[in-house]
């Protein structure tokens, strides 16, 4: 009963911070809409998205006083019934896809659109509306909508609203940049593989097709040194959009083959013969199931290797499809020839997003899921095996906070040698609404972080690992042993600052901050760290792959795929004393 009280929370903490989106309202058109941004030379003052008269202007800004080119970002205006202040973004993370007319979304991941006000070539100034104020006397009482239980579930939660650091470790792990004949113009997102594809013995990086570019995945083989050459010879049966590529031998003839979740399209099987030829399969594959995340494992336990995907979420472009399953795992029948369909996260769960994992959470021989979701107070990411074909979602409120998004994650053996740990990041807002004679406010609002969800034992159990104050989550985590001790590591990236995080693990669920040397990240926006050894030498290497920053529509594509060959860890030299 008392998880079942606390999931109130859920439905009345929805609008808690006006930075977030709710589920994206449906739309019906056949194809996307695309607004192009007009282009700004650099330094020239600001303008609107389209040319106009001052009476259009004074029409559309609906208020009497002007903001100009420069608006202070603390002044408010009285417009079409309600109070707003203009805040500006920078316009690398922006994105006018399925926008209607005057909208964008100032951080393209996050399904929240805004009025423009203006924008030049670096920056973007929306109108962002104000909460309505409420009456002194009714703020000194706690609003209706929350009760007894739910003010206990905040004051709970309230000290994870405040910085959290691991300890500093004394070993540096080095990395060299390996990139040599990887594209450095394009735009990648958001997950590729690392497999042999050409029967070599080298490790070769398999990408997806590019965003709003080449509609063919690509191949670069490797030469086990670290360098990189595109596999010409490669003969694609059809066209795909970006989202992911995982790699795996489906047919058991010795060599491998590829799945892609295709965004806004479906999941496609293409079973390889390693001389660069793929052919298509797709009995028992959706048809329309817009996705941009898969994994491979072996589900069922019969040998052969089945997909796990989830749905990226809804759209207006997927409105018509029949309403199934939001994480779906494929089970590979006839040897990759067919396929069976099983949902792991129904239609009714608020589960979407472009990460995913799979692990042995717990004593089930069948593989436990972790999603990612882009519903805000949604806690539906860990779904644990029921036995064959059944999942059931983890609902503890305690387990999983609500509040939150949850993005990148990761499994692997962090405390036990029989079970893996659920590594989840997260961003979580703190409601505006909350009475602070009843609850204070903490020390931040708006945290990011990653914690720790180990289900077997007696009892589950959460460890925070890192938190800190923002909005912009992590987009990227994995897991390997990076200084060679024998225990699970992890590293995740962070944008502000822009840097690859290393903690080391020490195998009983404790970490500790590497200093990492050769590891730099660009600007841009990655998905997904890839680890793997690509030279043979036995050490994890990290591969990213990055989205181009420019406006498409000007040929500005700015991405890029980048590796870094593990050099080893060493201990940091010792403080001079002073």
């Amino acid at each position: 009963m008392l998880f079942r009280k606390v999931l109130v929370l859920c439905a009345v903490l929805l609008s808690a911070s006006a930075l977030f989106a709710q589920e994206p309202a449906q739309k019906t058109f056949a194809t996307p809409p695309t607004f192009v941004p007009p282009r700004i030379p650099f330094g020239a003052p600001p303008q609107y998205i389209r040319p106009e008269t001052p009476e259009q202007r004074q029409a559309r800004l609906g208020t009497p006083d002007d903001p100009g080119p420069n608006p202070d970002p603390s002044k408010h205006y009285f417009r079409f019934g309600r109070s707003y202040h203009i805040e500006k973004f920078d316009r690398r993370w922006e994105n006018w896809e399925e926008c209607p007319d005057g909208l964008v979304r100032p951080f393209g991941y996050l399904n929240v659109q805004r009025e423009v006000y203006q924008l030049d070539n670096q920056w973007i100034w929306v109108w962002m509306p104000d909460p309505i104020p409420q009456d002194e006397a009714a703020a000194a009482e706690p609003p209706s909508r929350y009760n007894d239980q739910q003010i206990n579930y905040l004051q709970d939660l309230r000290p994870e609203f405040s910085p959290l650091e691991p300890n500093a470790s004394n070993k540096v792990v080095r990395f060299e940049k390996s990139s040599e004949g990887l594209p450095t113009t394009g735009s990648w997102r958001n997950s590729l593989a690392v497999a042999d594809m050409n029967g070599d013995g080298c490790p070769d990086i398999i990408a997806p097709a590019e965003r709003k570019g080449n509609e063919q995945p690509a191949i670069f083989l490797g030469d086990c040194k670290g360098h990189w050459k595109l596999w010409t010879a490669v003969k694609w049966p059809r066209l795909l959009d970006y989202g992911s590529v995982v790699a795996s031998d489906f047919n058991k003839d010795g060599v491998m083959d590829l799945a892609f979740a295709s965004h806004l399209d479906s999941v496609y099987v293409l079973l390889g013969d390693g001389k660069g030829d793929f052919k298509q399969v797709s009995s028992g594959l959706p048809q329309r199931f817009g996705s941009r995340k898969l994994v491979v494992s072996d589900v069922d336990g019969d040998g052969n290797p089945d997909i796990i995907a989830i749905s990226e979420g809804p759209s207006g472009l997927m409105a018509s499809q029949t309403p199934e399953g939001r994480v779906r795992v494929y089970l590979n029948r006839n040897h990759g020839q067919q396929w069976q369909e099983v949902d792991v996260a129904a239609a009714d769960k608020p589960t979407a997003g472009d990460w995913l994992s799979v692990g042995h959470l717990t004593a089930s021989r069948v593989p436990d899921v972790v999603a990612a979701t882009i519903y805000q107070n949604s806690n539906s990411i860990v779904y644990v095996s029921e036995g064959p074909k059944k999942w059931k979602p983890v609902s503890d409120p305690y387990l999983i906070p609500f509040l939150s998004y949850y993005t990148a994650n990761a499994t692997g053996r962090f405390t036990s040698k029989k079970f893996d740990d659920a590594i989840v990041s997260y961003t979580r807002t703190w409601p505006d609404d909350v009475p602070s004679n009843l609850v204070p406010n903490p020390v931040i609002k708006n945290v990011i972080g990653i914690d720790r969800i180990s289900l077997y034992g007696k009892k589950a159990t959460r460890t925070p690992i890192v938190r800190w104050e923002g909005t912009r989550g992590i987009y990227g985590v994995a897991a390997g042993d990076f200084d060679g001790d024998g225990n699970l590591d992890i590293i995740y990236t962070r944008y502000d600052p822009r840097e690859a995080v290393v903690l080391l693990g020490d195998g009983k669920g404790g970490f500790t901050r590497a200093t990492v040397e050769g590891l730099t990240l660009r600007p841009n926006s990655n998905y997904d760290v890839r680890v793997a050894d690509v030279n043979g030498d036995g050490r994890p290497d990290v591969i990213l792959m990055y989205e181009s920053s420019g406006r498409f529509a000007f040929g500005e594509q700015n991405g890029a795929i980048d590796v870094f060959l593990n050099q080893g860890s060493a201990s940091a030299p010792a403080q001079a004393k002073k």
